[in-house]
């Protein structure tokens, strides 16, 4: 079974993941939004997300990767697959609970990581958003210079849909930014009053 879903939210995501399983369905892939179930007792597995830590070369990023993996499997989980920068795991549920955070500080760190990306791709989303723009304004302007209206110009329903897009995800990402900020505020404040 196949089921399609975007989620920027990996908590969210683990408890979907889940309660699929509970309606005894594990999830086996995922590739581009799209995931992939097989069928399973209700509640056989337990789910969790991650990103790792990332380094500045990429083949040291996947090395780091490959011993982090390594180092979860060492614990009873299993590595069902990773995207990008995420990396999902299953554990059966008859072995126990299964938490990847357990402590404030390390779900600090984990949470500054997540919002990190999401600033860096949204920051990019954005400054693409304001070059295309910029260079959709000079053709607009080019063409109401010469008589033309914005419809005649070639394909601009295209681009200034690409633009919305554009600008779209830009702030999608800025408002996960500002929700792993509150996430980090509420750990650091659970952790001041526990």
């Amino acid at each position: 079974m196949k089921k399609f879903k975007l989620y920027f939210d990996k908590e969210k995501e683990e408890t979907w993941l889940n309660e699929m399983c509970g309606k005894g369905l594990a999830m086996t892939k995922f590739f581009l939004g799209v995931y992939t179930f097989a069928p399973c007792e209700p509640g056989a597995y337990i789910y969790q997300i991650d990103m790792p830590p990332a380094s500045g070369k990429l083949w040291e990023w996947c090395q780091r990767k490959r011993e982090y993996v390594a180092f979860v499997e060492g614990t009873g989980a299993e590595y069902v697959c990773s995207w990008g920068a995420w990396v999902i795991f299953r554990k059966e549920s008859a072995k126990g609970e299964f938490e990847l955070y357990t402590d404030a500080e390390s779900k600090i760190i984990m949470y500054q990581r997540i919002r990190l990306l999401f600033l860096a791709v949204g920051l990019y989303e954005f400054v693409m958003s304001i070059i295309d723009t910029y260079n959709f304004w000079n053709g607009a302007k080019e063409a109401l210079m010469a008589g033309k209206g914005l419809a005649d110009l070639e394909g601009s329903h295209f681009y200034l849909s690409g633009l919305a897009i554009l600008y779209l995800m830009a702030i999608c990402m800025f408002t996960m930014v500002v929700r792993f900020t509150i996430k980090i505020r509420r750990v650091k404040q659970e952790k001041i009053f526990s």
